[in-house]
C-alpha cells in the first residue's frame, strides 16, 4: 500500500469528504489532497503532522506503513496530541435576511447588530444560523426542533429527499424551515408537526440551504 492509498483509506474510514479534510487542515486546496491520494506528491511539515493527528496515527505510518496504524504502535511513549477540529463564527440571521441570502452576500453588509454563534469548522463560509419560530417543526416523536432553537443552514450542502431545509416560497419575504419530501416526482415541504399541512412546491420555491444541526442557547 502506498502513502496515497493509506491517506485515502483513512479519509474514508473517518467518513470525510476531500473538502471537509481540507477545512480540517486549515483550508488547503482539494487539488493538494487529490495529489497526495494519487501519489503525485506527499504531505510534509505541518500538513503531515495534522494528518497524523486527524487520523490518530503516526507520520511514519502515513509515509511508509511502518510502526503500526496508530500512535500506540510507536516505540516512544509520546503520542500526538488530539487534533482540535476547531470552529468558526457564523451570523444568526433573521427570517427576512435568510430569505434574501445568497452566496454573493458578504456578512459585513449585515451591519454591526448581527449576533454570531460558533459553528463546526466543516461548515461552509456561506452557512448561517437561524432561530426557529413557531412549532411547525415540533414533533411528538422522532426528531423535534422547537421554537427558539438555533439551526445551522448550509447553502453548499447537497439537497436530497428527506433533507431538512430552509426555503423561500414565491411571493414571500421570509424563509421557512421544513422537511423536503420527494414522492413519485412530486415535491413538498412538510412540517414535522403533523397538525400542519404539507406545502406542495413546483418551481415556486427556492431552497436556500440544508439544515446540518440544531442547538439550544439559554
Amino acid at each position: 500500500m502506498t502513502a496515497g492509498e493509506r491517506i485515502l483509506m483513512k479519509r474514508k474510514e473517518y467518513k470525510l469528504s476531500i473538502r471537509a479534510l481540507c477545512k480540517l487542515l486549515g483550508g488547503i486546496s482539494p487539488a493538494t489532497v487529490s495529489m497526495w491520494e494519487q501519489d503525485r506528491n506527499k504531505p510534509n511539515g505541518e500538513n503531515l503532522n495534522n494528518l497524523a493527528k486527524i487520523f490518530k496515527t503516526s507520520t511514519t505510518w502515513l509515509l511508509t506503513g511502518e510502526n503500526g496504524n496508530n500512535t500506540r504502535g510507536l516505540e516512544s511513549n509520546v503520542e500526538a496530541a488530539p487534533f482540535q477540529r476547531g470552529s468558526k463564527r457564523l451570523p444568526i440571521l433573521s427570517h427576512v435576511q435568510a430569505g434574501m441570502w445568497t452566496e454573493a452576500l458578504d456578512y459585513r453588509a449585515l451591519g454591526l447588530d448581527i449576533e454570531y454563534e460558533e459553528a463546526p469548522i466543516t461548515a461552509s463560509d456561506h452557512a448561517f444560523w437561524l432561530r426557529v419560530i413557531g412549532d411547525s417543526m415540533t414533533s411528538p416523536s422522532g426528531i423535534s426542533i422547537t421554537e427558539g432553537m438555533l439551526i445551522l443552514v448550509d447553502p453548499e450542502e447537497d439537497i436530497i429527499n428527506g433533507s431538512l431545509v430552509v426555503a423561500k416560497l414565491e411571493g414571500t419575504d421570509e424563509a421557512t424551515f421544513k422537511k423536503l419530501v420527494i414522492d413519485a416526482g412530486m415535491k413538498s415541504l412538510r412540517p414535522l408537526n403533523p397538525t400542519y399541512p404539507p406545502i406542495p412546491i413546483n418551481g415556486n420555491c427556492q431552497i436556500i440551504g440544508v439544515v446540518k444541526e440544531a442547538k439550544v442557547k439559554f
